[in-house]
């Protein structure tokens, strides 16, 4: 029996004398830690991933955030100007409250409103009815362009073309005046009645958003009522309108009107546009900046 334990004790020493020679296989729980290695699965290499691609996150949040801070200031600018420009329709309005009469517009043939206009003012006199008739307006707006020569020259655009503002007290001798003038085709108004506009519509006629601020209508030595304009003199346009091309007004007095291009001027990139204006299509003159196209 002690010979065949020691000949089984011999057989093992033997086996481990062989896997230490051989080398035993080697098993990752018993494996050493080597102090001052920490990440031995490469987790820091990640980390350095990481933080190269928030790296390059980061200048673009930055253009974001920019590019939002922007915006944010062009809204407050334009909500300033908005509400500036309604405090100076409030005050206006209520001056043309305090004058006597009220106001109405009355059409006439396109190009003629000065005629009417001087033609209304004279038979008034004559006819004895200035006590009922006050005031004659063709609002025109005052403004800086560039000529054929790209010199700045100083134009009157009519902002009403075919309309002349009347204020007046109405009665039959006053509407008599009014409506015999030669180039007056008729009153604006319900089924041809001649129909008051409110003061705030006319304030907005003659003080429209592209009035220069703190600018009030004023007449000039020829008799026009004159709406000095904030706007630059504008350079060449080169757009791609198309006569024909449904649009929407973006400012002035037409401001959110629906037109249709009726010609382009292809020197100044200038848009002659067809409005409906108290039922009748009228021709304005207008630019490429204060159009968009209806989609």
């Amino acid at each position: 029996m002690t010979e065949v334990n020691e000949d089984v004790n011999g057989a093992i020493e033997n086996n481990e004398q062989e896997m230490i020679d051989e080398g035993a296989p080697v098993d990752p729980s018993t494996d050493p830690v080597i102090h001052g290695d920490s990440d031995p699965a490469g987790t820091n290499e990640q980390d350095d991933n990481a933080e190269a691609t928030e790296g390059a996150e980061a200048p673009e949040a930055e253009g974001a955030e920019a590019a939002e801070g922007v915006e944010a200031q062009d809204a407050e600018a334009t909500s300033d100007f908005d509400a500036e420009y309604r405090k100076r329709l409030r005050e206006y309005t209520r001056e043309l409250k305090k004058q006597p009469g009220e106001w109405y517009i009355i059409q006439s043939y396109s190009g003629y409103e000065n005629k009417v206009k001087t033609n209304l003012e004279m038979r008034s006199q004559t006819l004895e009815v200035e006590d009922s008739i006050y005031e004659v307006v063709v609002p025109v707006e005052q403004a800086l362009e560039k000529n054929k020569d790209g010199k700045n020259k100083l134009v009157k655009r009519k902002l009403l073309p075919g309309y002349v503002l009347v204020r007046m007290d109405m009665n039959d001798a006053a509407w008599s005046v009014v409506r015999e003038t030669p180039g007056v085709t008729s009153f604006v108004g319900n089924e041809g009645n001649a129909t008051p506009v409110k003061h705030r519509d006319v304030a907005k006629f003659l003080l429209p958003k592209s009035a220069a601020a703190g600018a009030k209508p004023q007449v000039d030595a020829e008799g026009d009522t004159v709406v000095p304009s904030a706007e630059e003199a504008p350079n060449k346009v080169t757009h791609d309108y198309k006569v024909g091309e449904a649009v929407t007004i973006l400012s002035g007095a037409l401001a959110s009107v629906s037109a249709t291009i009726n010609a382009i001027d292809p020197e100044t990139g200038k848009i002659e546009a067809l409005v409906s204006i108290f039922g009748r299509e009228t021709p304005v003159e207008l630019t490429a900046d204060q159009i968009e196209r209806i989609m």
